[in-house]
């Protein structure tokens, strides 16, 4: 039996990005516009979160996949179960805190809907409920940033909080408050797409995904991340089950309140998350469900020309995981940085793939 899983990384002197108490500290590209842009996206974070914390960014560009805009490589580790949630309860700041708190799983471990794994009975296809006591069901594997946000990490801690690329293979726009370029694709949402992903709006699932067939114990799938736990589907909920943390088609909902209500009151349907390269359709599932316009988390950007946009739904999915909000009189609308400059019109229009085949 094979002993090693393929490990995934978050896809799509500049000097600190600084507003409140959040620092992006984003190395220089080597382009004065482009580490004019990274510094922009950073400041939108940081005007909407106050977590007084510095994220530490590795950027530059280089020949990446074919249709590949942009990826993000967290640094990340396993936290106990039981800490992460104290952490969680520590940090409410705002009424989705205490909702997502509320719903989170009461004891030392956790229960997860799972496939793909060599105790599947049925075919590895099959899902079922994983509630013993192992590894998969005591950690929760964060990004060191999102781990700083909550408190498990100094804030100042020093070394790469991630490692964020970009092609240099496409026309990029590095200013979109006088629109995007024709032909041109938008770095400035791109960038806040791919700083998103260090925060920890990622999921593990893409591990099960990339390494499905049955050839591991669910034991070996200790990658639930802290977004995992808004992830849920109906057969999910019907077997007891506190998190879908499936690879298969089947359509996967975002909650913050443990399944009971979908969307997080934002926003309608039961199908929200994207459900994996391999076994789901086609898109990590660290982002929302494509072709939905439901924010900048979507796996694909915006085609060229137009902008990209950020949605309350992004910021309350940051926001419930450990980020904190500044009051709401600063959170700044979208427009301020002209994501929002075309509208929904045409987002979802002969698309450009952000990252194939990365997480």
């Amino acid at each position: 039996m094979a002993t090693r899983l393929l490990l995934i990384v978050c896809c799509v002197a500049a000097g600190p990005s600084v507003h409140g108490g959040l620092i992006f500290n984003i190395s220089s590209t080597g382009n004065a516009d482009a580490d004019a842009g990274f510094a922009a996206a950073g400041n939108y974070w940081s005007d909407i979160f106050a977590d007084n914390i510095t994220v530490n960014v590795t950027a530059r560009f280089e020949v990446l996949g074919a249709g590949i805009l942009g990826s993000a490589e967290s640094t990340r580790t396993l936290q106990g179960y039981a800490d992460f949630r104290t952490a969680m309860i520590t940090d409410v700041t705002s009424a989705d805190d205490l909702s997502m708190v509320a719903n989170l799983p009461n004891s030392s471990t956790f229960s997860v809907y799972i496939n793909e794994t060599t105790e599947a009975t049925g075919g590895s296809q099959t899902p079922y409920v994983d509630n013993d006591l192992g590894a998969n069901n005591s950690n929760v594997r964060l990004t060191t940033a999102n781990q700083k946000a909550l408190g498990l990490l100094a804030g100042n801690a020093a070394g790469a909080d991630a490692i964020i690329r970009f092609s240099d293979q496409f026309s990029w726009d590095f200013d979109p408050t006088d629109g995007i370029g024709i032909g041109m694709i938008d770095f400035v949402g791109v960038a806040i797409h791919e700083l998103g992903h260090a925060m920890g709006f990622t999921s593990g699932v893409d591990i099960l995904d990339n390494n499905a067939g049955g050839v591991f114990n669910d034991d070996e799938f200790s990658y639930v991340n802290s977004l995992d736990f808004t992830r849920f589907s109906a057969e999910s909920l019907t077997a007891g089950a506190d998190i879908d943390w499936t690879a298969d088609n089947r359509a996967k909902f975002y909650s913050i309140d443990g399944g009971t209500t979908a969307g997080g009151g934002l926003v309608g349907g039961i199908d929200h998350f994207s459900r994996g390269i391999n076994k789901g359709d086609g898109r990590q599932a660290s982002h929302w469900r494509d072709n939905l316009a439901l924010g900048i988390f979507d796996p694909t950007s915006a085609r060229a020309g137009l902008a990209n946009f950020v949605t309350a739904l992004d910021i309350q999915a940051l926001d419930i995981i450990g980020w904190n909000l500044q009051s709401a009189a600063s959170v700044p609308e979208p427009s301020a940085l002209c994501l929002f400059g075309l509208g929904v019109v045409g987002f979802g229009v002969r698309r450009i793939r952000r990252r194939p085949g990365k997480s």
